[in-house]
């Protein structure tokens, strides 16, 4: 119960209590000044919570979609790892200068490597406004990750050698998806709609609030009033929160630490 009433009042900011402030204000003013009309509750649907509505399954998906091309990327670098650990062999028909393994050496680079990656990539994914410069260092480090397997292509066959390529591959296809998500969001026209709409939404429905004051009393107007304002920022404060699903503001957010699956402990036999 405690973390339901934690996300519940998450989503819950300064801009909520500014538009619940404006909406009271507003209806008490057409109140008393007995400027009222019946709008339709459809409007309010149809110019505001359909847009949201919209906006937040656009961003959900794209959530979504974010977590698939993560999960990709961790499990190509996982397999890569693997292939460090327990594919090499010195007596791969490959090797025909005879050169000798030194497995922890191998295992001990790609676990640097991974380290520098998953740390910048942080830095990238979790920033507001992202470094060019870093992403041309992850970029860098993906090819320190082609580098490592080249070391150890004379201890694979051809067929792992392969297996690990498509996996530098899947890695480089992974990245760029969730580079493309950060960086490209829902369409910004529609969101300056939905904001628009949302500033101006309590000076357009005072009147309406005011008509269910006159017919129903003053309480029951400012609660409506308070009621729909707070309903539809909330809307409006989860899109924003899903909009980005790197940056670690939302409780939805994806995590980005350094995955325990690439940590020391997973080397040992």
């Amino acid at each position: 119960m405690n973390s339901v009433l934690k996300d519940f009042f998450s989503v819950i900011n300064v801009k909520t209590f500014i538009v619940i402030a404006a909406a009271c204000i507003t209806t008490l003013i057409c109140t008393e000044l007995e400027f009222y009309y019946n709008v339709p509750t459809d409007l309010i649907g149809i110019a505001i919570v359909f847009p949201i509505v919209f906006s937040i399954n656009a961003a959900y998906s794209r959530r979504e979609k974010a977590l698939e091309h993560y999960s990709v990327f961790k499990g190509s670098a996982l397999s890569i790892r693997y292939a460090h650990m327990h594919w090499i062999d010195e007596n791969s028909k490959e090797n025909h200068r005879g050169l000798k393994i030194n497995g922890d050496e191998h295992v001990n680079r790609i676990d640097t490597i991974y380290r520098d990656l998953f740390d910048n990539l942080y830095e990238y994914l979790h920033s507001t406004t992202p470094n060019p410069e870093t992403y041309d260092r992850i970029i860098e480090i993906l090819g320190d990750v082609s580098l490592s397997n080249e070391k150890i292509r004379p201890f694979l066959i051809d067929t792992e050698n392969s297996r690990l390529q498509n996996n530098l591959r899947f890695m480089a296809i992974g990245l760029e998806k969730i580079i493309n998500i950060k960086n490209y969001r829902t369409p910004n026209s529609l969101r300056a709609y939905t904001k628009v709409f949302l500033n101006i939404f309590p000076i357009i429905f005072g009147p309406f609030f005011a008509h269910i004051a006159t017919d129903k009393g003053i309480e029951f107007g400012i609660a409506i009033a308070i009621l729909y304002s707070l309903v539809l920022t909330i809307l409006d404060n989860i899109q924003e929160d899903l909009e980005d699903p790197f940056d670690g503001i939302g409780t939805d957010d994806i995590r980005l630490n350094f995955p325990t699956m690439l940590g020391p402990s997973t080397i040992q036999d």
